[in-house]
């Protein structure tokens, strides 16, 4: 996800400095217009440089987080129990988008319920 966003940005910058050069290059040119176009095409390069920093960072400041769930001898990770409660959800529901996924995990029952789009029906999948 964030692979994307630095890609969109990245993508945006070098469209700003590309419509920037296109515009400069259809002025007359005069001393003034002459600095006028230097000045434009050099803030269009920073804020591009500006642009693909942020991106960077924003990258960066994503981190990977791996929860997992023991009991009785057992472990699973909140991302298995994720998966499971898509592929449960996508096996009753071909069309429906997911938007939201809230899980209630049972260890004593071996088991977890789920709620997806905040519709309660009570769902359950084993773990």
């Amino acid at each position: 996800m964030a692979a994307n966003a630095k890609k969109k940005i990245e993508d945006t910058a070098e469209k700003v400095v590309k419509k920037a050069d296109e515009a400069v290059a259809k002025v007359k040119e005069t001393p003034a217009v002459k600095k006028a176009k230097k000045v434009a095409t050099d803030t269009a390069k920073k804020a591009a440089t500006t642009a693909k920093k942020a991106a960077s960072t924003a990258k960066k400041a994503v981190e990977k987080v791996t929860a997992y769930v023991e009991f009785d001898g057992r472990q699973i990770s909140t991302d298995e129990i994720t998966d499971k409660v898509r592929a449960a959800y996508r096996a009753e529901h071909k069309r429906g988008a997911i938007k939201s996924i809230e899980i209630y995990v049972k260890p004593e029952e071996n088991a977890a319920y789920y709620v997806v789009n905040g519709k309660a029906d009570g769902k359950k999948i084993d773990l």
